[in-house]
């Protein structure tokens, strides 16, 4: 009698196991986790506005996103994506 059965229930037990938690956040040097972690809604007002007004801090990640433009998809919480339009007004400021 052969068991290859056993091989199809590993997977369906993988997917039982609790999922990961984030660390507790009020723990030492803990930040945001996704959401905000970069600041970017404090720039929540500038949105619509003209990208050449926007001020951020000379030491921030920051990655300008042009209307049609391909971005890779690695995540980076510290990193400030601005997407602008055609006309060079800014449509979305996000993490990542």
């Amino acid at each position: 009698m052969k068991h290859t059965s056993f091989l199809f229930v590993l997977p369906l037990l993988a997917a039982c196991q609790p999922a990961p938690t984030a660390p507790d956040a009020a723990g030492p040097g803990a930040r945001p986790i996704g959401g905000n972690a970069c600041d970017a809604a404090q720039y929540a007002g500038q949105v619509g506005g003209p990208f050449g007004d926007l001020r951020y801090p000379d030491d921030q990640e920051v990655r300008l996103i042009n209307p049609g433009e391909m971005v890779t998809m690695e995540f980076n919480p510290d990193r400030l994506n601005i997407e602008i339009d055609t006309a060079g007004r800014v449509i979305a400021v996000t993490c990542g």
